[in-house]
């Protein structure tokens, strides 16, 4: 008896890493919104700009890239969070076009502090992960949430200051992480330990 054995196609996945991208996303929005956390400059257009359209384009993509990759993590973390952003957008513009009433400080409180809930999960998953970097990542958009969460319900000027730093720290772990990722693919080594 013989066996018919047929040619293999093989399909080889040339397409890129797409994690560089959501966190350059996720980095340069969250410096320039946590800059105004700070009080360098007020809430203004550019940053809604930065939220619709690096914030939250740059990470949807990268999901949907990372999606494609078979990667659920990247997937799930960069689209949920890409569409966070945009979310952030409607609840500054809708007010100011009339389209919705400004939310309260409790509203604003709870839906940060179910981002940050769900930032926790993520975070727990990043440790099966290993990447330090990543985890540095989560750690600090988890207290990030969690403080936002604490300002909106208190109305804390002082904490505002304190959370505007810690997401400033995050923006730029984000960038590192982005930027290091986006060095050793191009190095062909680790130049940047992440």
């Amino acid at each position: 008896m013989s066996e018919n054995v047929g040619t293999a196609t093989v399909i080889v996945d040339k397409t890129a890493n797409a994690a560089p991208l959501g966190f350059t996303g996720l980095g340069l929005a969250a410096v320039l919104l946590s800059l105004s956390y700070i009080g360098i400059y007020p809430v203004e257009s550019m940053i809604v700009s930065m939220a619709i359209f690096l914030g939250g384009f740059a990470q949807v993509f990268a999901g949907i890239m990372s999606w494609k990759k078979g990667d659920i993590f990247a997937g799930t973390a960069f689209s949920a969070f890409g569409l966070f952003w945009f979310s952030l957008a409607g609840l500054l513009v809708m007010p100011a076009i009339g389209w919705a009433e400004a939310s309260s400080g409790t509203a604003m409180a709870a839906y940060l502090f179910i981002w940050g809930v769900y930032t926790f999960v993520m975070l727990v998953a990043t440790m099966r992960i290993g990447v330090r970097a990543l985890q540095f990542v989560f750690v600090t958009l988890f207290l990030l949430f969690m403080l936002l969460a604490v300002v909106n319900a208190t109305g804390s000027t002082g904490l505002l200051i304190v959370a505007g730093y810690v997401g400033l720290v995050m923006g730029l772990g984000a960038l590192y992480t982005a930027l290091g990722m986006v060095m050793n693919e191009v190095h062909g080594k680790t130049v940047i330990p992440l």
